[in-house]
């Protein structure tokens, strides 16, 4: 009982540890590439509007 309570003691901390780092690690886009952002509605129609000159493409993905 007690190795079983270990091992899912060091499971749940490197899931905690995982989550932490992709939360609060930067990430990094290649050179030359835009920084990733995250938009809300007022900045998304902003963007999307500054862009009318060229094509656009809106592309929704879901998980299902």
């Amino acid at each position: 009982m007690k190795k079983k309570t270990v091992v899912l003691a060091l499971l749940l901390l490197a899931l905690a540890v995982a989550a932490a780092y992709l939360r609060y690690i930067p990430g990094h886009t290649p050179a030359g590439q835009a920084p990733l952002v995250n938009l809300d509605q007022a900045a998304f129609e902003q963007q999307f509007r500054a862009a009318a000159t060229g094509p656009r493409v809106l592309v929704l993905l879901s998980p299902t």
